[in-house]
C-alpha cells in the first residue's frame, strides 16, 4: 500500500534538515567523489545534475562549484541539495575552470574523484557501477574510460607519461583518480592555460601512479565549445606545456610539434625528431604520432606518408619496455571503437526503417483524415497558437506529430517549434521532412541555449497575451479532433486551462496528499476543477494571458522548485491564481493519443520523476513556493472535495 506524505512535515523538513538536533554516526568516506563545475549555464547544468541523480550505484558524494552565477544556477544548485543529491555545493567567485576545480578536489571527501563538469554526461545509468567494479577488481591508483563528442568516441590507448605531448584520446569525464593524488598534482591554474587536465594526467603516470584503461564510453561531453576551443589559447598553452615538460625543447620545434597534430602539417620535422638522441622524447613522438593517426583518420597525408610515419613509430615503440603492449593496445583500441561505432551505425539504420515504415503508415492514415474532412466539411478556423520543442533524439520523428497537428479537424493559427542552438545549432542539422514543414506554415525557432522541457513557453510566452495557447509534445501523434476537444472546453470554460489527459490529484480531509503514483490517471470530469493536474502529452490549452504572467516565466523559481516537471510548475501556477482545470472527454482511457513516435523512449523524463520519485519531491517544494504565493491555496481543493 502506497503511504501518503505529510506536505507540511515534509516541506518543514526541507527547511530545517540542517537545524537539525540530532548527531548522526559518522559516516566512512564515500567510493567516488563527482565533483561538476559550472559558470552562468544552468539549463547544462539540468542535464548534468539529473545524469548523476539517474546513477544505481549510490556510494558517492556530489559536489558543486559554481562560479557565481547570475543565470538562476545557484537557485538548481539549491534545489539538488534539498533533495540530498548534492553533498556540498558553493556559489563564489573563481578565476576559472581549473582553479574551480581544483577547489572541489579539496571539497572531496571521496575515495577517487571525477570531473563531470556542466553539460557533460555519464553515459549510462551503470557507469558508477562499472567504474567501481573496475577499480576494485585490482591495486588502482585511477581509471581511464572512454568519451563521446558529437558521435564520435574519444579512445584512449596508452598508459603513460605521453599525455604531456598529446591528448591520446583523453576524455577528463572518463576519468576516475585518488582524491589524494589529485591533492599532490593539482590542476595548473595559470590564466592561459587550456590542457591541465592532459597535463596532470601525464605527471600523475610520471609519479608513478597506477591508472589502467578502461575501453568503454563512460562520459558523453557536452557540446559546447570548451577553453581549448580558443585556438590561440590553446596554442599558448601547449607550446608552454612542451618548452617546459621537455627540456632543451624550443618554442619553434613545440609549434612545428603543434601543427602536426592539429593539421597533420610539416610530416618530415617530425620524422626528423623521432631521429633526435632524445629516448623520453622520443618515445613520447611517436605516441603522439600514432593517436594523432588514429584519433582523426588524418586524409592530408597521403599512404605513403602515412606508411613512413606509422612504421617508424611502432619500431620506436618496439625497442622500448612496454612499448609492445602499448603497440597491441592501440591495435585493440582500433577494432573495438570501429565495433562501438559500428553498433551505433546499425541502431541508426535500423531507427531509419522503423522511421521510413512509420512514415508509410503515417501517409495512409493522412488520407483517410484527409478523405473523412473533405466529406464532412469538419475543418473549421481558428486563432490559437500550439508551440513544442524537440531535441537530438527525436529530430528524426518530431515531423510525424506535427503533421498530426497540421491535419486537425481545426487547425492552429501557428505552430512553433522551438530547439536550441547549444543542441543543433541551424537547420541544416534537421532532417529534410522537418524543414519542408515550413512550407506549411511551421516556425522553426533557435533559442542560445535549451531550456529543455521549458522551450515549449519561456520563449513565446507573449503569444498568449491575446490568443489561446496549446502546448503539445513531440513523440506523440495527436488524434485528428485532439484540439478542436480543446478549443470546444475553451469556448465553454474560458477562464480554465484545458487538457486531453489529465490525472486526478489524490488528496485526504486531513490535508494529506497521496504520492503521485497513487493519483487516478486520465480522468474527466463534467466541471471544472481545481484537482486535475493537467499533462503536456495530451495537448494542455493555457487561456489568454495565462502565461504572460511574470510569475509563470520566472527562470530562478522553475530552477529551484520544478527543473524537471513543467506539468507540475504550470499546474501550481494555476492554483496560485486559482485557475481551474477542464479535462476534454479524450482524457479516457489512452482516447487521447493516436499513436507514439519512434523515438518516443528517447529522452524520457518518466524514468526519473515517477520511478525515482522525483515528482514527488517537486511537487512539496512547488506547494512550498504555492503556501508563500497563495497562502489559502488548500481552499479550492478541500472544497472541491467536500462537495465530491
Amino acid at each position: 500500500m502506497l503511504q501518503g506524505f505529510d506536505l507540511d512535515a515534509s516541506i518543514a523538513a526541507c527547511h530545517n534538515f540542517q537545524g537539525s538536533p540530532f548527531r548522526l554516526p559518522m559516516k566512512p568516506p564515500a567510493f567516488f567523489s563527482i565533483v561538476t563545475v559550472a559558470r552562468n549555464d544552468a539549463w547544462s547544468l539540468v542535464k548534468t545534475m539529473r545524469s548523476v541523480f539517474e546513477q544505481n550505484f549510490r556510494d558517492f558524494e556530489y559536489i558543486v562549484i559554481d562560479g557565481a552565477s547570475k543565470d538562476g544556477s545557484p537557485h538548481l544548485l539549491e534545489f539538488w541539495q534539498s533533495q540530498g543529491l548534492v553533498t556540498r555545493g558553493v556559489s563564489e567567485p573563481d578565476s576559472g575552470v581549473y582553479n574551480a576545480m581544483n577547489k572541489g578536489a579539496r571539497m572531496a571527501r571521496g575515495e577517487f574523484v571525477c570531473f563531470l563538469n556542466a553539460g557533460d554526461v555519464f553515459a549510462s545509468g551503470d557507469v558508477l557501477a562499472r567504474a567501481h567494479a573496475a577499480l576494485t577488481s585490482r591495486p588502482l591508483d585511477g581509471l581511464l574510460g572512454w568519451g563521446e563528442l558529437n558521435e564520435q568516441i574519444w579512445a584512449s590507448w596508452a598508459e603513460g607519461e605521453a599525455f604531456k605531448m598529446a591528448s591520446l584520446g583523453f576524455c577528463h569525464q572518463a576519468f576516475y583518480i585518488r582524491r589524494s593524488l589529485v591533492l599532490k598534482e593539482p590542476f595548473d591554474e595559470r590564466p592561459f592555460k587550456t590542457d591541465s587536465d592532459t597535463l596532470q594526467l601525464g605527471r600523475l603516470y610520471a609519479r608513478g601512479a597506477r591508472i589502467a584503461i578502461l575501453p568503454e564510453v563512460l562520459a558523453v561531453r557536452g557540446g559546447e565549445p570548451g577553453i581549448s576551443s580558443d585556438l590561440q589559447r590553446s596554442a599558448r598553452s601547449i607550446i608552454n606545456t612542451l618548452t617546459e615538460e621537455y627540456s632543451g625543447l624550443s618554442a619553434e620545434v613545440a609549434e612545428r610539434i603543434l601543427a602536426f597534430r592539429r593539421k597533420c602539417a610539416d610530416p618530415e620535422t617530425i620524422l626528423a625528431l623521432m631521429d633526435l638522441p632524445e629516448p623520453r622524447l622520443v618515445r613520447h613522438l611517436a605516441r603522439m604520432v600514432l593517436d594523432t593517426l588514429f584519433q582523426r583518420q588524418s586524409t592530408a597525408l597521403d599512404a605513403g606518408m602515412c606508411e613512413r610515419l606509422v612504421d617508424r613509430s611502432l619500431a620506436i615503440l618496439s625497442a622500448e619496455e612496454g612499448g609492445v603492449r602499448d603497440a597491441e593496445h592501440l591495435i585493440f583500441a582500433q577494432a573495438r571503437r570501429a565495433e562501438l561505432l559500428e553498433d551505433r551505425n546499425v541502431a541508426r539504420r535500423d531507427l531509419d526503417r522503423a522511421i521510413t515504415k512509420f512514415e508509410a503508415e503515417e501517409e495512409k492514415r493522412i488520407e483517410k483524415v484527409q478523405a473523412a474532412a473533405m466529406v464532412k466539411s469538419e475543418t473549421r478556423s481558428s486563432n490559437f497558437i500550439v508551440s513544442l520543442t524537440s531535441f537530438p533524439a527525436r529530430l528524426k520523428s518530431v515531423s510525424f506529430a506535427i503533421r498530426s497537428l497540421f491535419e486537425q479537424s481545426c487547425p492552429p493559427r501557428e505552430i512553433h517549434l522551438w530547439l536550441g542552438r547549444d543542441e543543433v545549432p541551424n537547420k541544416n542539422w534537421l532532417p529534410r521532412r522537418l524543414r519542408v514543414l515550413e512550407e506549411r506554415g511551421l516556425q522553426i525557432h533557435f533559442a542560445d541555449r535549451t531550456f529543455h522541457q521549458y522551450d515549449k513557453f519561456l520563449h513565446n510566452a507573449e503569444l498568449n497575451a491575446e490568443s489561446a495557447f496549446i502546448i503539445v509534445d513531440d513523440d506523440v501523434i495527436y488524434p485528428p479532433r485532439a484540439l478542436e476537444h480543446l478549443l470546444d472546453a475553451h469556448i465553454r470554460h474560458p477562464g480554465a486551462v484545458v487538457a486531453n489527459r489529465c490525472h486526478k490529484i489524490a488528496i485526504g480531509k486531513d490535508g494529506v496528499i497521496a504520492p503521485y503514483r497513487a493519483w487516478e490517471r486520465e480522468v474527466h470530469l463534467p466541471t471544472p476543477s481545481f484537482l486535475l493536474l493537467p499533462t503536456g502529452a495530451g495537448g494542455v490549452l493555457y487561456p489568454p494571458g495565462f502565461l504572460t504572467d511574470p510569475m509563470v516565466t520566472n527562470i530562478e523559481d522553475i530552477l529551484a522548485y520544478a527543473p524537471y516537471a513543467d506539468d507540475i510548475w504550470l499546474k501550481v501556477c494555476a492554483l496560485a491564481r486559482s485557475v481551474p482545470t477542464v479535462a476534454t472527454p479524450l482524457s479516457h482511457k489512452s482516447d487521447w493519443y493516436h499513436r507514439y513516435t519512434p523515438t518516443m523512449r528517447a529522452g524520457t523524463l518518466m524514468g526519473i520523476n515517477i520511478d525515482r520519485g522525483l515528482n514527488d519531491f517537486q511537487l512539496v517544494r512547488c506547494l512550498d513556493w504555492l503556501a508563500r504565493a497563495r497562502p489559502n491555496w488548500r481552499a479550492d481543493l478541500l472544497l472541491e472535495e467536500e462537495v465530491a
